[in-house]
């Protein structure tokens, strides 16, 4: 499991941002973990821009917010975004979203067989907003994994 917090700030549009969101990738930290620790966790940082401010999908509808591909299996594996209040979102202006995902190294960070010494990874990252515009994909910096 992993889980993304988000601090939200709603701004004039000042330049045309569009209606796809656009992510930028800021940094992970920290860089290395020990496999499988239940004490270790990487917090990748990245912000979120959408001109029509629609983002968060409902999980009701099973379409998730932030997608994540690890660079050893090319596994996708998708989130969501915590739930964004209403009144965070002003109808003609676009939103600003700073977002921690939290990755735990117990589920996600272990080391593959043939790699006992010790592996890397880096992920790919985008996600979609509530009309399915797919943001551009960002990578992380490396994850080092430790035994």
């Amino acid at each position: 499991m992993a889980t993304a917090t988000l601090i939200l700030g709603a701004c004039k549009k000042k330049a045309n941002i569009g209606t796809s969101p656009i992510i930028t990738y800021q940094r992970l930290v920290p860089n290395t973990v020990q496999s499988g620790s239940a004490k270790d966790t990487v917090n990748i940082i990245f912000t979120i821009q959408d001109g029509d401010g629609d983002i968060g999908n409902d999980p009701q509808t099973g379409v998730h917010d932030i997608y994540l591909k690890d660079s050893r299996s090319n596994q996708e594996n998708p989130y969501f975004l915590p739930t964004i209040p209403s009144d965070a979102i002003t109808p003609g202006e676009g939103i600003n979203a700073a977002c921690t995902l939290r990755v735990y190294a117990s589920l996600f960070l272990l080391l593959r067989p043939d790699h006992p010494d010790g592996d890397t990874l880096d992920y790919e990252i985008y996600v979609k907003d509530k009309a399915g515009h797919k943001s551009n994909v960002i990578k992380t910096d490396k994850i080092y994994i430790t035994p």
